[in-house]
């Protein structure tokens, strides 16, 4: 890559930094790309490139044989027993009810990203890409050895149905339709390329997003109802197929032993077990126990007190428990206790504002949590899109429009109360009542009531028993400011219908997520048009035309500088909102391991943090 600002034309190694404007450039527009051959770009309204990046120094040459933390020659064979919390009734993928299988395994991507540069994506499906150099269209040039597990060939047919299932199928996660609504029309140009054409010029991910789609089988679909619920193992191409599968309890993932790409660099050297099995499991004690007694071989655990329970077993013990940490980089996810802004009387911004006032973190931190966490002040925790101090000038112009209803969104008026640890919140409790008293509320004989003499009360209602030391300390400073209070745990599909399809909840404390490569579905987070659709991610229900402003802006930025002082502009909107009570993060992975794998030490130097087990391989 022209690390000078340009691009080179292809020569079979090349690479494209998605942030550069080439909307700029005089070439015209209307190049017909069915009239060239797959390799042949010399018309300069194109250019082909075999990675794409959003960084400005992609960690890997595109002529990389492996990614660092893998062991190219790594044996194959073994099992691997993982487990992770929940149910399942469903294995066929993308759609509004939770699917059990793993994408990851089953499918592949056009382009792959590796866990230490996430940023980037370099071949998979896709072995090139051309792109019109005023940014209107895309062309994906398949791998020609690309295969189902069936030896069918993948093909643009593929792709092009794939992105029709996933927009045009009300069944599909909407996620998918507010990625690619940029994107006008897809083409067949030859079995072996595909091309999108975009409504407008395209914001600096949706090619990245485009190359991170799983492509399905479309000559699977004739016979397979897409949207349908189903419980039987689908088709795919990926690295492993559903082999057995226990509804509800267990599936088992066996790996394809001809696998097209094993590889290919961004494959070899991975996925080496010969079978994956996964349980699943009600709560989490329940699954620290199981892998404390050797059901499953590794699990990472997010409760201090469970931690320091896992054991060494005796010395005279075959195999021994491994405790590692590791430091995560990038956007994490918080726990929060998210408001229902969609009932009163949660939809009062003041009185929301004084209930965050009750909860102690520095306590919580010190006593409970153990040291582990940090407060999330940030809907992107632990990352440089995270806003802080003054507004720049950029995001003040982002900001200006709204102004005039508050403060100038100052650290202030959007950060989250700090206490002294102590566990009294005096200087916190005082400033509660203050607002509980704008907002109308007043203690009378012990009840926080407002003008008509109506208590205050809320449900909690929490994804599993996961915190619930946390949940009950919350509880209690919130009773003792006179709000009656009641938790009710859930099971996740009652959660997730309760959350997500009928809003019924006072207040939910869950898990959030965040992302370093945030784009359209910011939108689909924070929107008004999505508060009341469902299967929503906008949990609280935010409805803030500032908000869906800028969160355009988000998806529509062209460079990374762009994008950060969005974000961070956004950030500061929805703090201001105060749609949820400021939980924590934890900035650290805790994993443990049984002692049987063979891991790469440069393993664990990842841009994410997380342990690449599927780079692991049995002794």
């Amino acid at each position: 890559m022209d690390k000078g600002g340009g691009a080179k034309m292809f020569d079979g190694c090349s690479g494209f930094l998605l942030s550069l404007a080439l909307a700029s450039s005089s070439f015209s527009p209307s190049l017909d790309l069915s009239a060239s051959g797959r390799n042949d770009v010399r018309n300069s309204a194109t250019v082909q490139v075999s990675y794409l990046t959003l960084d400005h120094a992609p960690k890997y040459p595109c002529d990389f044989s492996h990614v660092d933390y893998a062991r190219p020659d790594a044996p194959k064979g073994g099992v691997f027993h993982d487990s992770t919390i929940g149910s399942f009734h469903n294995l066929a993928p993308f759609l509004i009810y939770e699917s059990g299988t793993n994408v990851n395994f089953v499918y592949d991507q056009l382009f792959a990203s590796p866990r230490n540069d996430p940023l980037s994506a370099y071949p998979l499906i896709a072995e090139s890409v051309e792109l019109a150099k005023d940014r209107s269209s895309i062309v994906f040039h398949l791998n020609p050895k690309a295969r189902w597990h069936d030896g069918v060939p993948i093909t643009a047919d593929d792709v092009a149905f794939t992105f029709h299932a996933l927009t045009d199928n009300p069944k599909s996660l909407p996620l998918f339709r507010s990625w690619y609504r940029s994107v006008s029309g897809v083409e067949i140009l030859d079995p072996l390329r595909v091309r999108f054409t975009f409504d407008h010029p395209y914001a600096r991910n949706l090619p990245y997003l485009l190359s991170a789609m799983h492509i399905l089988p479309h000559h699977y679909y004739k016979k397979h109802e897409f949207g349908k619920s189903s419980p039987d193992p689908p088709l795919g191409s990926g690295p492993y197929r559903i082999a057995q599968v226990v509804p509800g309890r267990r599936i088992v993932y066996e790996r394809v032993p001809d696998y097209w790409a094993k590889d290919l660099p961004t494959r070899r050297g991975l996925f080496n077990f010969d079978r994956w099995i996964v349980d699943y499991y009600r709560d989490a004690d329940v699954k620290a126990q199981a892998f404390e007694a050797g059901l499953i071989d590794f699990n990472v655990e997010y409760n201090p007190a469970r931690w320091d329970s896992y054991y060494d077993s005796p010395a005279a013990a075959p195999l021994t428990i491994v405790k590692a940490e590791s430091r995560l980089r990038g956007a994490v996810g918080s726990m929060n206790f998210v408001f229902n802004l969609r009932r009163a009387p949660f939809g009062n911004r003041t009185l929301r504002k004084a209930i965050t006032q009750l909860f102690d973190f520095e306590w919580a931190n010190r006593v409970l949590l153990r040291g582990w966490a940090e407060r999330s002040q940030s809907h992107f925790p632990n990352s440089e899109l995270a806003f802080r101090g003054t507004p720049s000038p950029r995001e003040a112009e982002l900001l200006r429009p709204w102004q005039d209803r508050t403060t100038p969104y100052s650290n202030d008026d959007v950060a989250a109360p700090v206490s002294d640890g102590s566990g009294y919140q005096r200087a916190q409790r005082r400033q509660a009542f203050r607002l509980f008293a704008q907002a109308g509320y007043t203690v009378r004989n012990g009840r926080l009531v407002n003008g008509r003499d109506e208590p205050l009360s809320l449900e909690i209602l929490a994804n599993g028993p996961d915190f619930r030391n946390v949940v009950s300390s919350f509880v209690a400073s919130l009773e003792r400011a006179g709000i009656t209070v009641s938790v009710q745990e859930a099971i996740s599909s009652e959660f997730e219908r309760r959350t997500r399809v009928d809003f019924d909840f006072d207040m939910a404390f869950l898990y959030d997520k965040a992302t370093e490569l945030p784009g359209a579905e910011q939108r689909l987070k924070w929107g008004s048009s999505h508060a009341f659709e469902r299967y929503t991610t906008n949990i609280s229900g935010l409805q803030d035309p500032a908000v869906d402003r800028i969160t355009t802006g988000i998806e529509q930025s062209v460079s990374r500088s762009d994008l950060v002082a969005a974000c961070r502009a956004l950030d500061r909107v929805l703090a201001w909102n105060q749609d949820r009570v400021p939980g924590w993060y934890i900035g650290s992975v805790h994993y443990a391991y049984w002692n049987k794998f063979g891991t790469v030490d440069k393993g664990q130097d990842l841009a994410l943090g997380w342990p690449a087990v599927e780079a692991w391989w049995a002794k």
